[in-house]
């Protein structure tokens, strides 16, 4: 490494710059004095306060007292009668509510009319009895459609089958999902 004039000049200017700072203060930190601390004060009151006068008293022994003699408690013992559990009348829901409140699945829809008589006569005259008549909106107007919900596409073409035979009508195998959109509209 070269050592230049500049260099040493740094140096020198360094070193001159911490020997007068050290050089500045003719007084020793202020950590240093022991006698001048700001805390003086507080610690010889605090020691003041720690002076607690002592008296002595002759300590006076005496018999302990005898134990009482041990009392056995017992609890009165309830007697709670067995909740009444309260059945809940089940609540029919109506088609349309039926319908709406599944998930998923398919329906076979095999008539529909704009009034519900002419829908309890079919009903009646087929056989059918137990399927769901369903009031749906059509263009504003009414509309009737009598489906059997299904569980799963083959158990709706077995049914559709089935009451192909039995009416002589073609039914409509379609989604639950349609049918409900049909429903809200």
């Amino acid at each position: 490494m070269k050592i230049t004039i500049s260099h040493i000049r740094g140096i020198l200017v360094s070193n001159i710059i911490i020997l007068g700072l050290t050089a500045c203060s003719s007084e020793p930190a202020p950590w240093t004095r022991p006698d001048e601390s700001p805390w003086s004060e507080k610690h010889a009151a605090a020691e003041a306060a720690e002076e607690v006068e002592v008296i002595e008293e002759p300590v006076v022994v005496s018999e302990p007292e005898p134990m009482p003699e041990t009392v056995v408690y017992e609890e009165p013992v309830a007697v709670v009668a067995a909740p009444v559990v309260v059945e809940p009348e089940p609540v029919e829901l109506s088609p349309e509510q039926q319908i709406l409140a599944m998930g998923s699945g398919y329906a076979v829809q095999i008539y529909a009319s704009t009034n519900m008589s002419s829908m309890d006569k079919y009903k009646a005259k087929n056989g059918l009895d137990d399927m769901l008549a369903v009031k749906t909106d059509r263009d504003g107007s009414p509309m009737y459609v009598l489906v059997s919900p299904q569980d799963d596409r083959n158990s709706a073409n077995t049914v559709a089958a089935e009451l192909e035979q039995k009416t002589g009508t073609k039914p409509w195998v379609r989604s639950i999902e349609s049918l409900q959109k049909v429903i809200m509209q």
